[in-house]
């Protein structure tokens, strides 16, 4: 049984962020079992550690007759610990251009010929402010466009 195409990019995403960025720019390793997946957890289930979340996809009319265009949206969250407020807003920072980094060195995810291009939006939060003490959170915006010929 094969997979949707928004199925095969979340599993994609899990892939390529499931990695160690000690010599990145955070010093994270989210390479272990169980510190990347998929779905939203209540809290932080491990620091550090991230959760992709699937958003929605948009499609419209492909560039030829019998094509669709869709745009697919997933969240990723991640967080990472520091002391001090401004170091966990700083690693947190760096997380995500870690995480980004690893989205986009191939902006078709190495899904040639599914997915077309991916664009990454991210933003650092203290978790402080969520109840989540000692961690920095990084919200990442992955959008991902692809091109099929049955609209899913």
């Amino acid at each position: 049984m094969s997979n949707s195409i928004q199925v095969t990019i979340i599993d994609k995403i899990k892939a390529l962020i499931a990695a160690d960025y000690s010599s990145g720019f955070s010093g994270s390793d989210l390479s272990a079992s169980g510190r990347v997946i998929i779905g939203a957890p209540n809290g932080a289930p491990l620091i550090p550690s991230a959760s992709i979340i699937y958003i929605d996809t948009i499609e419209r009319q492909g560039r030829t007759l019998g094509r669709y265009v869709g745009e697919s949206v997933f969240q990723i969250v991640a967080y990472a610990g520091a002391s001090t407020l401004e170091n966990r807003i700083r690693l947190a920072i760096n997380l995500a251009s870690d995480i980004q980094k690893a989205l986009t060195s191939d902006r078709t995810l190495g899904l040639a010929g599914l997915t077309e291009d991916v664009l990454v939006n991210q933003t650092a939060l203290d978790g402080e402010e969520y109840g989540i003490s000692q961690a920095g959170i990084a919200l990442l915006e992955v959008r991902v466009t692809h091109q099929t010929q049955f609209g899913v």
